[in-house]
């Protein structure tokens, strides 16, 4: 019987900088073990082309891309967005359209990526710009400011190491709640 020598298996660390920065601050009596403050986890999307991040707590699901999305005509004459979701119909938030002042058609937003959450009107799909990447990471900078331009202000939290900005969780399920009233 012949033994064949496995390989030792290799690591590739995906974040090298932080490892090292974690590192010093360990050999450094910087930080102590038991003191860690525990990472995030963060959905990572870009809204206007900018990268955002948002606490993946209030997330039920990230779905890559929205099926059926088609306007459903309301009582007062202007449509509201609705695709499904897991067969189920959702009325969809136009974040980044909000944001850019003019939110998109249907049409426009049929295939977009988007982020369901539980609001007080019930579960809202929140379209936003791809592509949509899960991290688990630390807040590095707290931050209260809004993004200036269109009607929904983006109320930002803090920024990652990376400079993505951390949108406001509760803000943005209170204006998907709000959006999917209107």
């Amino acid at each position: 019987m012949s033994r064949e020598r496995i390989a030792p298996a290799r690591i590739f660390p995906r974040d090298v900088e932080l490892l090292e920065r974690r590192a010093r601050a360990l050999a450094s009596g910087e930080v102590e073990t038991g003191e860690v403050e525990a990472a995030t986890r963060f959905v990572l999307f870009r809204v206007l082309g900018l990268p955002c991040a948002l606490d993946a707590a209030p997330v039920e699901r990230a779905v890559s891309r929205l099926h059926g999305a088609a306007p459903v005509p309301m009582a007062e004459g202007r449509d509201r967005t609705v695709a499904f979701v897991e067969e189920q119909p959702l009325p969809v938030a136009d974040l980044a359209g909000a944001a850019a002042g003019a939110e998109r058609s249907a049409a426009e937003l049929a295939g977009a990526p988007a982020l369901v959450v539980s609001t007080s009107e019930g579960p809202v799909a929140i379209a936003v710009e791809g592509p949509l990447d899960l991290r688990e990471e630390r807040v590095t900078g707290a931050v209260r400011e809004e993004h200036q331009g269109g009607s929904a202000g983006l109320r930002l939290t803090g920024r990652l190491a990376d400079g993505t900005s951390v949108l406001d969780a509760a803000w943005l399920v209170s204006w998907a709640g709000k959006a999917a009233r209107a």
